[in-house]
């Protein structure tokens, strides 16, 4: 029998993003800045670039609208950003 391993659950506890990635907040009230993740921290948090620890849940891939703009963008404008 022959095992698919991209179905296989990975035995460690790996990051869901990696060193570079460029980050924003999901909280949009906290800031509508891009960050830059510096190192992952056990228990799922991250170490941003400039100081500054966020739980893996608090933050999401910047789009590629938001890598242009330099900014995290609102709810309207990234739907704007998807249609055009």
């Amino acid at each position: 029998m022959q095992t698919n391993l991209s179905n296989q659950k990975a035995k460690y506890n790996l990051p869901d993003f990696l060193v570079g990635d460029v980050v924003v907040l999901t909280d949009p009230a906290s800031s509508n800045e891009l960050h830059e993740i510096e190192a992952f921290q056990p228990a799922e948090y991250y170490w941003l670039v400039g100081g500054g620890i966020v739980h893996r849940k608090d933050i999401r891939t910047a789009t590629v609208a938001e890598l242009n703009a330099k900014r995290r963008l609102t709810s309207a404008e990234q739907a704007l950003a998807e249609v055009s």
